[in-house]
């Protein structure tokens, strides 16, 4: 799976997530020396939900449209295509990328949504805005961004659940709370866990105050009520045993190279093992996380 392949994969469901496994399995390269035969099978688990669009609908230097900047939230919150592309298109070509991306980020912090698509998936286009190297690129990745802004901002994709009346949650929960939050409930397909890793990879790059809204947001997450059993995985933590990095390394190649089932057996593989590799995580925790990758290699 390459780049180019990422970029021409389009959301079926609901957000796009074929950058976010792309860049996963670039990662999970970095850690296991597998045969490349195995790493094509990987890369097919995005084919699954994601299908190629092969058609260009942004060319050089093509707004020949009156795109008009004060307007352009209001052309972005209605989803108005193929409009909203040209849209998009002249505000990367009049702004920094780096205040576009700032400016969902700070409605991430704002709104708790539910599996934090806006967070995970917003951070992958951050990370792969710098691996853009042609202008051919930077014209898909525009049209697939704007795809997932307006699928996920202005309030058009918001669902959350509420909190149990007596709990008492904590006030400023660090990483290490929140895993332990997680790993009380993953989520669904491991949501909360893929959530997780994404914020750690990026404490360095955001700001404080931001970081700590989307581990408050998270951790509350981790006790929403949910309707669906799906949403509350029962998960039977093993007797805390001592894990190394093999261990954890044969339970992601289960995961992903067992039944092929969803495009998240990529995104929580590179999650977990993220997570595993952190010398702040502890061993009981490490356990549970290897625990966590056997149950979603039964469930596919």
């Amino acid at each position: 799976m390459t780049l180019d392949d990422a970029l021409q994969n389009i959301a079926s469901v609901h957000q796009q997530h074929s950058i976010k496994c792309f860049l996963a399995i670039k990662e999970l390269k970095n850690k296991f020396d597998w045969p490349e035969s195995e790493w094509l099978t990987i890369g097919s688990l995005t084919k699954l939900e994601e299908p190629n669009f092969g058609i260009d609908i942004l060319q050089n230097n093509n707004v020949h449209f009156n795109v008009v900047s004060s307007r352009r939230h209001w052309i972005l919150s209605h989803a108005i295509y193929p409009y909203a592309y040209f849209t998009m298109q002249e505000w990367f070509q009049s702004d920094e990328a780096t205040n576009i991306f700032n400016y969902y980020l700070s409605q991430c912090s704002d709104n708790n949504e539910y599996l934090n698509h806006n967070i995970s998936v917003l951070f992958a286009f951050i990370d792969a805005w710098h691996l853009i190297i042609t202008e051919d690129q930077k014209l898909r990745f525009i049209e697939r961004f704007c795809e997932f802004v307006t699928a996920t901002f202005y309030g058009n994709n918001h669902t959350s659940f509420a909190l149990p009346s007596h709990l008492n949650l904590i006030t400023k929960p660090d990483c290490k709370a929140v895993l332990d939050a997680c790993l009380i409930n993953p989520g669904f397909w491991g949501h909360n866990l893929i959530a997780l890793a994404s914020i750690c990879k990026q404490e360095l790059s955001i700001c404080c105050k931001i970081k700590n809204k989307l581990l408050k947001n998270l951790h509350e997450q981790c006790f929403w009520e949910f309707e669906d059993d799906e949403d509350n995985p029962i998960i039977h933590y093993k007797s805390p045993q001592e894990t190394s990095n093999k261990s954890s390394e044969l339970s992601c190649r289960q995961l992903l190279l067992g039944k092929p089932s969803n495009l998240h057996q990529i995104t929580l593989a590179e999650s977990i093992a993220f997570l595993f590799s952190k010398n702040w995580v502890k061993n009981s925790q490490k356990s549970n996380l290897v625990d966590v990758l056997d149950y979603y290699s039964r469930q596919c």
